[in-house]
């Protein structure tokens, strides 16, 4: 096809084909890349109530670009003055071992409820409502804790704990090795860890005392 063009001509015709050839190696590079740190991390437990599973819950975390996102989504039934049905999904989102965003939402058959929490700058603007619960108060300084992170990383003494669904703080108490404590809004949870992976955490609750243990 470039029998009859002059020389000049079809040296500018190879040179474009090769910078199509790099563009196109190029993106696919970037498609590569991009993939790559979208890989995502999982673990599964059950809820459980007095020994008895109830439900289940399954977290994930996963990179994408400078930002580290935790996920978590749990359905539960259980029976309190009637049968109850929750679905919970908690988002958070990590910018350089910092908390920056998280959204709450839970779904039940008496109720639907939601919780956000942001940086903006200078503090955490809060916004959580929850059964028979609501706050607004900011919380000042940055975190590095909330529930969603726990699930991957083993808490540290002292730190300062946020729950992503009432939007308030606590400080990490360490009642024996690997064994944690925290105290939101009244409730006792405790996190039990093995070689630095979560295997159970016992939580204290308004309608009911849950129990999420590892099973994958």
């Amino acid at each position: 096809m470039f029998r009859n063009l002059p020389f000049s001509m079809m040296a500018v015709v190879v040179v474009k084909s090769k910078l199509l050839f790099l563009i196109s190696c190029l993106s696919f590079c970037n498609f590569q890349g991009a993939f790559a740190q979208q890989k995502t991390e999982t673990i599964k437990f059950e809820i459980q109530v007095l020994g008895m599973k109830i439900g289940d819950l399954n977290v994930a975390k996963y990179q994408i670009g400078d930002t580290t996102h935790y996920v978590a989504e749990s359905q539960v039934k259980f029976w309190f003055f009637g049968s109850v049905n929750l679905e919970l999904n908690t988002h958070a989102k990590y910018l350089k071992g910092y908390l920056v965003k998280s959204h709450s939402r839970s779904n039940t058959n008496r109720g639907n409820f939601a919780s956000t929490v942001y940086w903006d700058g200078k503090k955490y603007v809060v916004d959580a409502k929850s059964y028979k619960f609501e706050n607004q108060e900011p919380v000042y300084g940055l975190t590095e804790w909330c529930s969603t992170r726990m699930f991957f990383e083993e808490l540290q003494e002292g730190k300062k704990f946020l729950s992503e669904v009432y939007g308030l703080t606590t400080t990490i108490k360490k009642l024996e090795p690997n064994v944690y404590q925290t105290i939101i809004a009244g409730n006792e949870n405790r996190y039990f860890y093995q070689f630095g992976k979560l295997q159970k955490v016992e939580l204290e609750n308004p309608i009911k005392n849950f129990t999420y243990k590892r099973v994958q």
